[in-house]
């Protein structure tokens, strides 16, 4: 059987669950590290084993070249950059959201993706893993089946605490790069909150125009120009709306579910704290009925890659093109004009 040879570039946090992903679907071998830290990947070696070639950065290990595919997992600031270079080595890309720190960029990286797919034959996938949460995607189900009736309305709460999240710290307990604005392209907006914006496009239709607020006061230690915090309310172009909230704090937080959903004939929930979980609240169920087992966020990655791997060797279609990936970045860029304007603002999808 055939195997993906892939070149993971960053081996932090996420690099551990894309590996794990690479594991369960069975049909690719990690071929190549790279990461500035070599400590990083000295340490990473030994949890991917085999004999992976370490590079300190993306360049060398374009050069040497032995692999099909590169899985780009570096601080946003550089997705842009890493990305073209891998389509000039003619690699098939997954590039870890957001496709890049600002509009300009996001445009160009947009074209030439375009021409990757469509000249070089290659795979450029942005990598929401969102879009394939267990309980993203039973909610989903039980919304097309018509349980809840008409959706109309719904909150996502993202949240997360110091005291408890696996997400906060880096891999050798330092402060992560994902805690400076100048490298995620802004805050909490440009950083997790996307994986709770795309729930949100799945279940009730894309977004049309939002307005939101921010603060930096939920988080001690944190550089200014970082929110911590972010409110906004979404509406779509088909009418519904939605509330947003997103929030990293120092102190200890209730157990908000990070979802509901709201229609005519009910309610449907997602337990918070990244555990997960599925309820739904009906006439026939007034207390609530689990909708099977708790799988939680972390169970998004397998599906996630292997819907690459999928991509690469079988040429099944993606889930979700670069094109509607480039969605989260822009409610954010449009929450940001928000602020400034302190009314609506349009989703720009064009320059």
């Amino acid at each position: 059987m055939a195997k993906l040879r892939v070149a993971m570039a960053g081996c932090g946090l996420i690099a551990r669950q894309h590996l794990e992903g690479y594991r369960r679907s069975g049909r690719a071998v990690v071929e190549a590290l790279i990461d500035t830290k070599e400590e990083n990947s000295a340490q990473f070696a030994k949890e991917v084993g085999g004999s992976p070639k370490i590079f300190n950065n993306l360049t060398k290990a374009l050069e040497w070249g032995e692999f099909d595919a590169v899985d780009i997992m570096t601080p946003h600031d550089l997705h842009f950059d890493h990305a073209l270079a891998c389509m000039k080595a003619n690699k098939h890309i997954l590039l870890e959201k957001p496709m890049a720190t600002n509009h300009r960029e996001c445009e160009k990286l947009l074209t030439a993706g375009q021409d990757h797919v469509t000249q070089n034959k290659k795979v450029f996938m942005i990598g929401e893993n969102a879009q394939y949460w267990p309980e993203v995607v039973k909610v989903k189900e039980i919304i097309d089946s018509g349980r809840i009736g008409d959706v109309y309305f719904a909150k996502a709460s993202y949240w997360e605490t110091k005291l408890s999240s696996p997400f906060m710290k880096d891999v050798d307990g330092s402060t992560h790069w994902g805690c400076d604005p100048s490298r995620v392209g802004g805050g909490i907006l440009m950083n997790g909150s996307c994986h709770w914006l795309r729930p949100l496009r799945m279940w009730l239709g894309e977004v049309g125009e939002v307005v939101g607020t921010v603060s930096e006061s939920a988080y001690e230690g944190m550089p200014a120009g970082y929110e911590t915090q972010a409110q906004a309310l979404l509406r779509f172009k088909n009418g519904k709306t939605a509330c947003f909230h997103g929030m990293y704090a120092s102190h200890a937080l209730s157990d908000t579910p990070f979802f509901q959903v709201y229609g005519s004939k009910g309610e449907i929930t997602i337990g918070g704290g990244f555990k997960g979980g599925v309820t739904v609240y009906d006439r026939e169920h007034v207390n609530g009925e689990s909708q099977g087992p708790a799988l939680g966020y972390v169970e998004s990655f397998p599906p996630e890659i292997e819907a690459f791997v999928s991509a690469v060797l079988d040429n099944k279609p993606l889930d979700a093109d670069a094109m509607y990936c480039s969605g989260e970045p822009r409610i954010a860029w449009a929450i940001y004009r928000s602020l400034e304007s302190k009314r609506f603002e349009k989703v720009v999808w064009d320059s």
